[in-house]
């Protein structure tokens, strides 16, 4: 009985202790999480020496180690790893990691951190530049200077393809704003008559294309309809001598070739003679004389 009350008792001071341990790394770990919100909160805009990734670095590594060291206790990360329904400890955890990693915070420190000194370095040159020149010579002293920066960024968002650390973009995009809006140094001022001259080609060429064609099929239509009405009907259709002959063949007797020749001969004089007479009487009508009394 005694021995049972020890191994309890026992049982009990170890579970205390694992407990009290637990506890102290959970503190220690929501401890850390609240520097790295404050850091990141507070250095939200990158501004000279106030950088996102540069300032909050070492907050970022604190934290992540006594998260390590919380779930690598494995009393600890039975207790409070998918321990609840909202499993807060490690979504908590994912959420500020997965804000640390959208900032690409990483690659501001590839090469020992060279690349963000060297961003730097152009940036703080680019700067001074602007402070100590006069303002009506800035653009063209400090453009040698400017180009220089961007394009060191080109290179590096094309070495990166596109993951570049958030304190680099950030300052890039205000200088660019800085340079081409406050400071009116990027020259592409549009022609306002280019641009409307063109706009209007636009905008009228779909008419002239469509009056144009029809105009086109107007003119060939008609051309064509004049061809078809100059083009006169060929008929061959026989004589008036040559139907009057072929009826007087038809309705007389059988007679000598002799004598239907000759008749087919003076048909054709008769008709004249007919046309001619008929042309007398109703042009060159004689004149009546006047009756004396």
């Amino acid at each position: 009985m005694g021995k049972l009350l020890i191994l309890f008792i026992f049982s009990c001071i170890t579970h205390t202790v694992l407990s009290t341990s637990c506890k102290t790394l959970l503190h220690e770990l929501a401890n850390e999480q609240h520097n790295f919100v404050f850091c990141t909160t507070t250095h939200a805009i990158p501004d000279g020496d106030n950088r996102f990734c540069g300032s909050c670095e070492g907050e970022h590594n604190l934290m992540k180690t006594a998260f390590d060291l919380l779930m690598k206790n494995e009393n600890c990360s039975k207790l409070y790893k998918d321990a609840d329904r909202m499993n807060v400890v490690s979504t908590t955890q994912k959420l500020l990691d997965g804000l640390w990693d959208r900032a690409y915070c990483e690659n501001c420190f590839q090469f020992d951190g060279q690349v963000l000194t060297n961003f730097t370095e152009l940036h703080d040159g680019f700067r001074k530049c602007i402070s100590l020149t006069n303002k009506k010579d800035l653009c063209i002293n400090c453009k040698a200077a400017y180009i220089y920066m961007n394009d060191f960024y080109l290179n590096l968002d094309k070495k990166n393809n596109g993951h570049i650390c958030y304190d680099i973009q950030d300052i890039m995009n205000r200088t660019r704003v800085l340079w081409s809006k406050e400071l009116k140094c990027c020259q592409r001022e549009v022609n306002m008559t280019i641009f409307l001259t063109c706009v209007g080609v636009v905008a009228l060429l779909p008419l002239l294309l469509f009056y144009s064609g029809a105009v086109v099929l107007t003119k060939r239509r008609e051309a064509h309809h004049g061809l078809l009405n100059e083009q006169e009907p060929e008929l061959d259709a026989p004589s008036t001598s040559q139907l009057i002959t072929a009826a007087i063949l038809s309705t007389t007797p059988s007679e000598p070739p002799a004598v239907i020749q000759a008749r087919t001969e003076i048909v054709p004089k008769l008709v004249t003679l007919t046309d001619d007479s008929s042309d007398l009487s109703s042009d060159d009508e004689p004149a009546l004389k006047p009756k004396i009394n």
